[in-house]
């Protein structure tokens, strides 16, 4: 295997098991085009960035077959507004409203718009509105938050709560669904002390133990039931 870069350390090509791969950029050194060779077939992906207001934004990809397959294009303040593959396909609109809302229009027609508050210097969804489907079952949720941004709870189109609790790192140590219903269901989950890992995650049918190697992968995963 080789590998080479440029004085900046943007890499430049690689090589390993007979393929190639060459990177280019522009002036501004953004990313332009990536090069692949293997058994002396050259296939070439190529990126574009041709809003004049703002060069360092992502416009569009060209694929390896010279099909523009996705476009993407920025309000004034380099905002995305909108996206879609070739044709027009999966076409997403996006527009930011005055109150600090946000309307997204997928290709259907159907609109959703997202409300936000600062907490603890990042934005949150706190609720979100339009009718449920298979690509945003969200809507009509609401939430809320600590003061650390974790989310505390969330409440559904049909009104029912999640409630969340977190160790002192942040971890979600407890989730109930349908909190006070009849049907409520608690997850718990134990992490690992020194790693940000599960080890052990209990619910109302079964307890599942997780272990990890020392590269943090998981190599055995048992559950039994309750």
């Amino acid at each position: 295997m080789t590998f080479t870069e440029d004085a900046r350390h943007q890499p430049l090509s690689f090589s390993s098991e007979g393929v190639i791969i060459n990177y280019k950029y522009d002036a501004n050194l953004h990313l332009t085009e990536v090069e692949r060779v293997q058994n002396g077939v050259t296939a070439r992906r190529h990126y574009h960035y041709e809003d004049p207001r703002n060069t360092g934004l992502l416009t569009g990809i060209t694929d390896e077959r010279g099909v523009r397959f996705a476009t993407w294009s920025y309000d004034e303040k380099g905002r995305a507004v909108s996206s879609q593959h070739s044709d027009g396909a999966g076409l997403t609109q996006v527009a930011y409203n005055t109150d600090g809302s946000s309307t997204v229009t997928n290709e259907l027609g159907k609109t959703t718009i997202y409300h936000y508050q600062q907490i603890g210097g990042i934005k949150r969804v706190i609720s979100v509105e339009g009718e449920p489907s298979a690509n945003c079952p969200a809507s009509n949720s609401t939430y809320t938050y600590d003061e650390r941004g974790l989310m505390l709870t969330k409440t559904d189109a049909k009104g029912l709560v999640t409630t969340y609790t977190y160790d002192d790192r942040g971890l979600e140590v407890s989730r109930t669904e349908a909190s006070g219903t009849p049907v409520a269901r608690t997850i718990t989950t134990e992490w690992d002390p020194a790693r940000f890992l599960p080890v052990k995650t209990v619910d109302d049918q079964r307890i599942t133990s997780y272990r990890y190697d020392d590269q943090r992968r998981e190599i055995s995963r048992q559950s039994v039931a309750r």
